[in-house]
């Protein structure tokens, strides 16, 4: 694979997970006031349950390490979800 078609691949993946971390949160009860506050605790909770991996070069992860970055942010997004169903709200 040419370097320039592994650039598209890592962006067009890159894109995806930008547009998954753009969940909308509402309550079951319809009660949204403390949204905010909600989503900074699981924020807090996925960040110490599931921490994110940072590649040895900050601009562009080595081939070795995009699998184990790509798991550590599926696994920090999948403990904030849990988190946020846990407090009642649903993903729209």
């Amino acid at each position: 694979m040419s370097l320039c078609k592994k650039r598209a691949a890592i962006g067009v993946i890159v894109i995806f997970f930008f547009n998954g971390c753009a969940t909308n949160w509402s309550h079951r009860s319809g009660n949204n006031y403390n949204l905010d506050t909600d989503k900074r605790y699981c924020n807090t909770q996925a960040r110490i349950q599931a921490p994110t991996y940072i590649c040895r070069n900050p601009l562009m992860c080595a081939p070795d390490e995009f699998a184990i970055a790509m798991e550590a942010l599926s696994r920090n997004a999948a403990f904030f979800d849990r988190c946020m169903m846990q407090k009642g709200y649903t993903a729209q």
